[in-house]
């Protein structure tokens, strides 16, 4: 066994927790950091080429988030019983459970591909995306299709790794990935002038695939205690079932927030394009991704969390899996509500800078996003806190609950959208959109804490698979390799 893999179980069954907390999930935020400022890197440059050209992305770039739902749904589902067979000692299980993940997200992959390249026109005029951004964008949309198959792979070597913990080589590795990114990305556009937004996509593809021929060597190797084979790759129900039922619920959840956000993007669109020149949904899209640098970290909290949890649930020690949670809401309350000020109180202007081009539209643009981030910036504080919330349901398999909060989320939104857009006609475009995500952002905080006072006075009344949280704590659980 690698000695390096024993220690980090041994951290997060015996070791102090806020330390445990501290090492796993630093450098995930850290790495979710970096990949927000990934997807940022498409919007600065484009932004360079022109306004439209940047709209495009900005647009796109909530579609694919959509998606995207699924791969992360699936890994997200898979690792969290790869953590629970992991901590419980079941090493030939958790390799089982590993090998039929990855097959899953092969599928997921091929299926992405066959429906949704050939559909890309009409899924951009489904979500409203003004129809110079079409032009311009359909084939960055193809190709982004093309990379999702990519991530949803690299999202199971990706899940594997936290569920053992190893939170370090992800970091690593997508800074890798990072840096091939920006040299391409520079290299295309400002090397060889191609002011395609599509080299730009072609530079992500290629950051990708050398993070999956990575991902695959790394998931197949001797040195890795949970490595995969071939032989196990052979679908079993007893492993395909629960990752399902993990799953589902996971990626439903993440779907139709992040389709909700779409129909959101969609209904401003349909109400405000000809009042904004068509810029109404891009610049909703750049304000949700400013966010992302601070709730895209925070919420690796929730997968960090989710993974120390399940851990200790497999090690049969529910207090220590709860005591998890609440050294984590402490250490994400933390980072959200600095990462709020520094973002909208310090930097603001900074950041809305980075989106403007030479163009006559460009000032236009700045201001439109700056009107909405002043209330959509109030997601971070609030997500922070449901971060922490769902890591605790997810660690527990609750995955349910998880998904009634996310759709909580954006049911809310469109409702408050709709009333301000019927009651509040002369209202500005930006402020109403603005308004509404703000309050809404207010509103799931409420719930996840509604949700976590219910979820917990209920494992402390009936306990949770035999385990209660009187019990003793136990011993470590030895690793079985039968």
């Amino acid at each position: 066994m690698n000695n390096k893999d024993a220690k980090r179980r041994e951290m997060i069954l015996k070791g102090d927790l806020m330390k445990t907390i501290l090492i796993i999930c630093l450098p995930l935020a850290l790495y979710q950091f970096f990949n927000s400022f990934y997807s940022l890197i498409d919007q600065v440059i484009c932004a360079q080429i022109s306004t439209d050209a940047q709209n495009a992305v900005a647009s796109i770039s909530q579609i694919k988030g959509a998606i995207q739902a699924f791969g992360g749904g699936v890994a997200a589902g898979g690792g969290v019983l790869v953590a629970r067979l992991y901590g419980g000692g079941r090493v030939k299980d958790a390799q089982g459970a590993s090998s039929n993940l990855l097959v899953l997200s092969i599928i997921v992959s091929v299926i992405l591909i066959l429906i949704l390249v050939p559909l890309a026109v009409p899924i951009m005029k489904l979500a409203r995306v003004a129809e110079e951004s079409i032009a311009i964008g359909k084939g960055y949309f193809r190709l982004q299709m093309l990379e999702l198959s990519l991530v949803t792979i690299n999202s199971v070597f990706i899940g594997l790794e936290k569920a053992k913990g190893n939170s370090k080589i992800i970091l690593k590795l997508n800074l890798l990935v990072l840096g091939i990114k920006l040299a391409l990305t520079c290299l295309f556009i400002f090397g060889f002038k191609w002011l395609d937004i599509v080299f730009v996509e072609l530079a992500t593809i290629l950051s990708q695939l050398t993070l999956t021929g990575i991902g695959i060597y790394y998931m197949f190797s001797k040195k890795n205690i949970i490595r995969l084979s071939f032989k196990q790759m052979i679908p079993k129900k007893e492993f395909i079932l629960p990752i399902l039922k993990l799953s589902i619920p996971i990626f439903l959840g993440k779907f139709v927030m992040s389709m909700g956000k779409v129909v959101v993007n969609a209904m401003c669109g349909e109400f405000w394009n000809a009042a904004t020149n068509g810029l109404i949904v891009g610049t909703l899209s750049v304000s949700n991704n400013m966010c992302g640098l601070i709730t895209s970290p925070t919420n690796t909290f929730e997968e960090g969390e989710s993974s120390i949890v399940s851990q200790n649930l497999g090690n049969r020690n529910i207090k220590r899996a709860v005591r998890a949670f609440l050294k984590t809401l402490i250490a994400v309350s933390i980072v959200s509500f600095v990462g709020y000020f520094l973002m909208r109180v310090v930097f603001i202007n900074q950041l809305v800078g980075l989106f403007t081009s030479a163009d006559s539209k460009s000032e236009m643009y700045k201001e439109m996003v700056k009107e909405i981030f002043v209330w959509d910036s109030l997601s971070i504080p609030s997500l922070g806190v449901t971060a922490a919330v769902l890591g605790l349901l997810y660690g527990f398999g609750q995955t349910k609950l998880s998904m009634i909060l996310n759709l909580s989320r954006i049911g809310s939104r469109i409702i408050i959208l709709l009333i301000f857009h019927s009651q509040f006609p002369n209202m500005s475009p930006t402020l109403c959109a603005g308004l509404s995500m703000g309050i809404s952002n207010c509103i799931i905080l409420l719930v996840s804490v509604a949700f976590l006072v219910v979820f917990l006075i209920r494992i402390k009344k009936k306990g949770f698979n035999g385990m209660y949280l009187s019990d003793l704590e136990p011993e470590m659980t030895e690793l079985n390799f039968d």
